[in-house]
């Protein structure tokens, strides 16, 4: 955590409008409520439930009262006690580890609220999904900490008794309800903003959730901003739906500022009727104005959700010649502008902190790891970085995420410094998943590039300095301890620093800068190192588990694999005075090699697995693609785009990538409507809370694929309920409707069949469809169970369970696995049942 010599800096929210949501608000405390501690978490299986969520799932739940023992398949689970919170109305205890919480609470009408939560991770609001507030603890919040009191959630309370059902697991809980909260208004606890730069005109943006705590779709609105006498600018928001969040994005078009200081903002909701502009929602937001070398936010558009993100700069002094790059994860429950704060101006280079998308996010794998990487892109460009002067470096957290983004981009920078980092999930938090039977293995096999100590032969060419805090007792030094005895065994070029008689953070000099990150010998290491190119590079020895993750190492690329989301390596010499290249692979199918660092006028020599390919011609780009086929490699051409690629080439997970949109169906039964709604609108709050996002959720009947070209699309439903099917998967091998489940000839019958799968989109080269499915209502309840969006978990291409995934992955999965290189199922590869 970040305690120590800190400059503050804040914005401040000004309220103009009872359209925004005020943080003095009062509201109704929970207070009397029923808790039952569930044990230890179960994080065997990938799917299988706990008790109380298999109970929701199928229908079974009942309202506990007090003493209520609560019994599931025949098993005793625990008993319902009456619990109290203190006089502020926090519940706290080891009770609440792994726990649920019932309350009930009386509306002597029909209205909208919002709830206000603290500390779960989920909650059923009269039996519906809403996403919780994990990482919410306290009623007050430190100068330097980040403020997770922005979880507002727009629920429609019944008249009588309503039923509040919450998740936790971090030992503490509070929520508020704020009854008679009714229209659209500004979320202001949750901006995202840049600062503005002295003597520079502004044209970027900011976002602001937007809660419609009604019952009406609105769409076509727009957000309009504005400064003094400014030029109105305006940025237009597509839907917001009924009890919906949306964080939505607006423009940022400001002349100059003189000074330092502040500018105020206007940002207005608006739609227009007959000409006439009419005013939603308001608000006026406080920018920070700071010097160019001040430490500041800069904002852009995210390629994955459209949505606005930040990032911090921490800007050199002095600037002496081109400068470097030092890109800096933070760590958990940190800012990335406290990251920028921990350390002194350099001058010979700037350090660049993304965000992770959350203080917490994805622990800078997933979403985090993407995040890491856009950022790394941007400030190429903006700041004209010397391509030969790139590191990465991080704190805890942002340590493990150095060890993380850099086994898999090692051909990025010229070192890495992973402070008190934690190596994988595996080695800190967690054991490994079961994986003793065919279903398991499967299922378990995409979690594969989380397993850091798998690729560390990747960082064979790169600088290492390792730091920890001899007494940390946040992440053991055995962490550290244990990746090194790993690069021992070959790496030759590493420092491991202990530093005695320190923990987690430290800070033992006088100079500006915290010691634990900004480090002087780290830096001095730095110095010493470049990051090498393709012209430079002789021996390439590189592992990666999926392609979409990771394929590039220097001047060799992965394109497919034999074995899909399993250990690929391959080994190459170039011996350039020949025109040679030399090496083996293991489970690579295609793999090409750009030999642009030879002259294009003559053929080379490839000699791969003891198979010798001569008079190999250069094509004009020089990047030469080989392909192993019946045992033999040959010289191939340009892989399909159809065909799977690094690109996309799955897991499931990989199809909320590509400027994601979710469109739920509206063509089934009620029930069946109600859910594909109630599941896009928790997975987009899921993603907004977990991940800064901005998910465009629409009715089937509303996307038009040129309209949404080259969007990865998210379907819930099945081709019965959501009409946007025929558009996306009329192709497919595996058709989903009300009662079955087609795998290409072979049928899956029942009510209760859930189906998560990706495919191709056929009319894009780059986007997928992702499917939210089930055979009925049954089965789609069903499909709530599995947690993709952990940051560790992954699932394969497609997953089909029943209702045996209520005791456990193995009884419940029917048909799992991925499909071929040309997404087939004929050459794919399958466990079913």
């Amino acid at each position: 955590m970040l305690k120590k010599k800190f400059t503050f800096t804040f914005f401040t929210i000004l309220i103009i409008s009872l359209n925004v949501f005020c943080q003095s608000s009062n509201g109704i405390i929970l207070k009397d409520g029923l808790v039952i501690k569930l044990g230890r978490l179960n994080i065997n299986n990938v799917i299988s439930p706990d008790p109380v969520m298999a109970s929701m799932a199928t229908g079974k739940w009942e309202t506990p009262s007090s003493n209520e023992k609560f019994e599931w398949a025949d098993t005793a689970v625990g008993t319902w006690e009456k619990i109290s919170p203190d006089s502020a109305g926090w519940f706290k205890g080891r009770d609440l580890g792994n726990s649920y919480m019932d309350f009930k609470f009386h509306s002597d009408k029909e209205q909208f609220a919002i709830l206000e939560q603290n500390g779960n991770s989920l909650v059923f609001v009269n039996g519906v999904e809403h996403s919780g507030n994990p990482y919410g603890y306290t009623d007050t919040y430190g100068l330097w900490e980040p403020k997770f009191n922005y979880s507002l959630i727009p629920v429609k309370l019944h008249k009588g008794d309503n039923e509040f059902l919450f998740r936790c697991r971090r030992g503490y809980f509070k929520a508020t309800v704020h009854p008679g909260k009714e229209g659209l208004m500004f979320n202001d606890r949750d901006l995202t903003l840049p600062d503005l730069v002295v003597n520079k005109s502004s044209d970027t943006y900011g976002a602001v959730p937007i809660i419609n705590a009604t019952d009406n779709y609105y769409s076509n609105v727009m957000l309009k901003t504005w400064a003094g006498n400014s030029t109105p600018a305006y940025h237009e928001v597509s839907v917001i739906n009924p009890l919906s969040i949306f964080k939505a994005a607006f423009s940022i078009k400001l002349p100059a500022q003189a000074d330092t200081g502040s500018v105020n903002l206007n940002v207005a909701l608006v739609n227009k009727e007959n000409g006439k502009e009419n005013t939603l929602a308001s608000s006026v937001i406080e920018l920070r104005v700071v010097n160019e070398s001040d430490n500041r936010r800069e904002t852009y558009i995210s390629d994955l959700d459209n949505s606005v993100q930040y990032y911090a700069i921490n800007s050199p002094i002095n600037l002496k010649g081109k400068p470097a790059l030092f890109l800096s994860l933070h760590g958990a429950g940190v800012l990335a502008l406290n990251q920028a704060n921990a350390y002194y101006h350099k001058d010979w280079g700037y350090i660049v902190c993304p965000t992770n998308r959350r203080p917490y996010g994805y622990d800078w794998e997933n979403w985090g790891r993407i995040n890491a990487i856009e950022v790394l892109n941007i400030a190429k460009k903006e700041f004209n970085i010397d391509p030969d002067r790139v590191y990465l470096t991080g704190h805890s957290m942002g340590g493990h995420g150095t060890w993380h983004v850099g086994i898999n981009y090692a051909d990025l920078f010229g070192a890495i410094g992973p402070s008190a980092g934690w190596i994988s999930f595996w080695s800190y938090r967690i054991n490994h998943l079961t994986d003793s039977s065919n279903v398991e293995r499967m299922l378990v096999r995409s979690t594969k590039p989380s397993d850091t100590y798998a690729f560390t032969r990747n960082l064979k060419p790169d600088g290492i300095y390792i730091i920890h805090g001899a007494d940390d007792d946040n992440v053991p030094i055995e962490q550290s301890k244990s990746i090194v005895a790993n690069l021992s065994k070959f790496h030759k070029d590493f420092i491991f620093h202990i530093q005695p008689g320190v923990g987690h953070w430290w800070d033992i000099s006088n100079e500006p800068g915290a010691d634990c990150v900004d480090w002087h010998p780290l830096f001095d290491f730095f110095a010493h190192h470049a990051v090498a190119q393709n012209n430079e590079v002789l021996d390439i020895d590189y592992t990666t588990s999926n392609p979409a993750v990771s394929s590039k190492n220097y001047w060799v690329e992965v394109i497919n694999q034999f074995e899909q989301q399993k250990l690929s390596t391959i080994k190459m010499h170039l011996k350039p005075g020949l025109r040679e290249f030399n090496g083996t692979t293991s489970n690579i199918e295609m793999f090409s090699i750009d030999a642009s660092m030879l002259s294009n006028d003559k053929p080379v020599t490839i000699e791969v697995d003891n198979q010798k390919l001569s008079d190999v011609n250069m094509p004009a780009d020089s990047k030469i693609y080989l392909l192993k086929k019946n045992g033999n490699w040959e010289v191939a051409q340009k892989p399909n785009p159809e065909d799977k690629t690094p690109e996309r080439c799955g897991n499931f997970r990989e199809a909320f990538n590509h400027n994601v949109i979710f469109v739920y169906g509206t063509h089934g039964s009620k029930k069946e409507n109600k859910w594909a709604f109630d599941k896009s609108r928790f997975d987009a709050e899921k993603i907004w809370y977990q991940g800064n996002g901005a998910i465009e959720v629409i009715k089937d009947d509303n996307f038009v694929p040129v309209k949404y070209k080259d969007r990865s699309v998210i379907l819930f439903g099945n081709s019965e309920t959501n009409s946007a099917w025929k558009y996306l998967l009329k192709g497919s091998p595996v058709q989903v409707n009300d009662d079955e489940i087609k795998v290409g000839n072979k049928e899956y019958k029942g009510d209760d069949l859930a189906c998560l799968m990706i495919r191709p989109r056929p009319d894009s080269k780059v986007a997928n469809v992702g499917i939210i499915s089930g055979t009925g209502v049954k089965g789609m309840e069903l499909v709530n169970l599995a947690q993709y969006f952990d940051q560790y978990m992954n699932l394969p291409d497609i997953v089909i369970y029943n209702s045996g995934i209520l005791k456990s992955d193995e009884q419940g999965v029917k048909f799992t696995g991925y499909f071929g290189n040309d997404w087939s199922l004929e050459k794919g590869e399958f466990v079913s049942k």
